[in-house]
């Protein structure tokens, strides 16, 4: 029986051409990262295939390997984690810092156990890109692990400026700008940031996936 994967071609098109329009999306952070792309009787040139005709879905399948398991999601949390220790050391509420709150630093201490494990995780998967030339399915397992424990970093900082996070102020995000945020500074781009990572357990293969993946070819279920 065919698998429903078979017949599938991967074809590398060069944008500019004819018959190609890219429309922009503006995501709910306000922000262009993404388009829509449309095809109008675009012709593309055999010699533009990648791997063997009808094996696209291999093709796409270890370039995702790298998606999932070459990004830098680790350094991201990381990054972040430091980001919301700050935010937490400078706000105020109730009268103490977010930092001298015992059940917001619980939450930190949690965030940072998840930040650890994606970090370990991260370290396993160049090891097997060193040894293999590639992550392996255990990259779903990398993917999960970073895009979850980002969300989970952007909540609590949307927790820490509380009220502040409620001004909607692109111009204040521009780089080089001389607007005057409203509130302090740490709190313009929080929830922008949080809005964005959003999509974060859906793009390159929704969190469902890859938990089916880890199950299937990972532990062998």
């Amino acid at each position: 029986m065919e698998k429903r994967q078979e017949g599938i071609s991967f074809v590398l098109i060069e944008m500019d051409t004819p018959g190609i329009t890219v429309q922009p999306i503006i995501t709910l952070a306000g922000d262009h990262e993404v388009n829509q792309v449309f095809f109008d009787d675009v012709r593309v040139p055999q010699s533009n295939r990648l791997g063997d005709e009808n094996d696209g879905w291999t093709v796409a399948k270890y370039l995702l390997e790298f998606e999932r398991g070459g990004s830098a999601y680790a350094a991201t949390v990381a990054s972040s984690l430091s980001k919301l220790r700050d935010i937490a050391g400078a706000e105020e509420q109730s009268g103490q810092h977010l930092m001298d709150d015992p059940a917001f630093a619980l939450k930190i201490a949690a965030a940072e156990i998840k930040q650890q494990a994606a970090e370990f995780t991260e370290h396993r998967t160049i090891a097997e890109i060193t040894q293999q030339g590639r992550p392996g399915p255990a990259s779903s397992i990398m993917k999960v692990l970073g895009s979850e424990a980002n969300q989970q970093m952007t909540e609590l900082m949307v927790e820490a400026v509380h009220y502040y996070g409620a001004p909607y102020q692109p111009e204040a995000r521009v780089p080089g700008n001389n607007t005057e945020p409203v509130g302090p500074n740490h709190a313009v781009p929080v929830v922008p940031k949080f809005l964005n990572f959003r999509a974060s357990t859906i793009y390159g293969g929704s969190n469902e996936i890859q938990r089916n993946i880890v199950a299937k070819q990972v532990l062998g279920l």
